[in-house]
């Protein structure tokens, strides 16, 4: 799975524009066994490439969660990163209007904790309705990396 450069991120009241689209990438999340790991692969080289070193498996692993979300609770979506001063933000669009809740899951539950990690994990985290569904967010810090915008590299020269 490739990722495609855009900008193109879902309306809502959390949604932002990213002001340099090279730290910005898309996915179309098909309904397909196949998606989770390959949006996690995909996000995985990314993340590299953008030098996202120190929170890499954490950002992997509540990407794993709130596609696999999408997967089990609608039918496909679509997956935005975008990175900018510091923070990774990662949303994920999909056709159903139920918002997530965290909820404790029980000892023998196979599912019911992808809320609960991204309420441990994430800076912070939201969900909001759209016209066709829900958009579920989230965004990491990414302390001591290497800055999102080339302004920025010129500014700290």
């Amino acid at each position: 799975m490739t990722y495609t450069p855009t900008c193109r991120r879902p309306v809502g009241p959390h949604a932002r524009p990213c002001r340099h689209e090279d730290q910005c990438a898309s996915w179309v999340l098909l309904p397909d066994p196949s998606t989770v790991p390959k949006t996690r692969e995909s996000a995985r080289h990314l993340l590299a490439e953008w030098g996202v070193t120190d929170q890499g498996d954490v950002i992997e692993l509540l990407i794993s969660e709130v596609v696999t979300n999408a997967m089990r609770h609608a039918w496909g979506g679509m997956m935005t990163l975008c990175r900018e001063h510091g923070t990774l933000r990662c949303e994920v669009q999909d056709t159903s209007s139920a918002l997530p809740e965290v909820r404790e899951a029980h000892e023998c539950d196979e599912g019911g904790r992808g809320m609960f990690l991204l309420e441990a994990l994430a800076t912070r985290w939201g969900s909001y309705r759209v016209s066709a569904g829900k958009v579920v967010w989230f965004e990491i810090t990414c302390p001591g990396e290497s800055p999102a915008c080339p302004e920025d590299l010129e500014r700290s020269a």
